[in-house]
């Protein structure tokens, strides 16, 4: 998709919900509508395409830098300095990273006072990665927010239901082991709270940190 015609109503497959639709929407929202906040630079620890839209959209001018796995650790930022960027961002990252804990504190590191941090995980998905990373963990709302330290949490989110996971763990509709992730929106636009799926949290650097 253009960045150009990036809008809350681009994140279906073919006009059907899957499990990042309503996280994706919220995201876009949440950042169209952040005023007084203009970034210069953003470091992502990942290639993907949709959350550099979300950002480029609100912010044309961001120059995006990168520290992809297994070039670049994100765990140990060595070569970053601290402060160094206005938003620090990842799309499902944080559960095939060994020690989480370690890349939360490294991504609040090099994250400027005052910047913001965009970072996206799932509470629930078959094992998925191997051979080409592994699959270590699963994050609530609460245990992701508890990654870190020294922010300001300004959203912290999930969605899922359960209806949704059980047609993920008995069909498959093209996604292999992923199963069925394709969602007829009465199913997609249902949240229960206690069933998440995909988990989300923006938050801001203190200016003490």
């Amino acid at each position: 998709m253009e960045t150009a015609e990036l809008s809350a109503d681009a994140f279906t497959d073919k006009g059907f919900w899957t499990p990042q639709t309503q996280m994706l929407r919220s995201i876009f929202t949440w950042v169209q509508q952040n005023r007084g906040f203009e970034p210069v630079t953003g470091l992502s620890i990942d290639t993907n395409p949709t959350l550099d839209e979300i950002v480029l959209k609100r912010w044309p001018g961001l120059k995006i830098s990168r520290a992809i796995y297994p070039e670049m650790d994100c765990q140990r930022l060595v070569h970053l300095a601290d402060n160094s960027f206005d938003v620090v961002y990842s799309h499902q990252v944080l559960e095939h990273v060994p020690k989480p804990w370690l890349a939360g504190a490294e991504l609040v590191r090099v994250l400027k006072r005052g910047g913001l941090g965009i970072h996206t995980t799932c509470a629930y998905n078959p094992l998925h990665g191997p051979p080409a990373f592994n699959d270590y963990y699963r994050f609530f709302p609460d245990g992701l927010a508890e990654l870190f330290e020294g922010v300001e949490v300004l959203v912290k989110e999930g969605w899922g239901n359960r209806e949704a996971i059980l047609y993920n763990v008995g069909v498959d509709d093209g996604h292999g082991g992923l199963g069925g992730r394709r969602f007829h929106p009465s199913v997609g636009q249902r949240n229960e709270v206690s069933h998440p799926w995909v988990t989300w949290i923006i938050f801001r650097k203190s200016s003490q940190t």
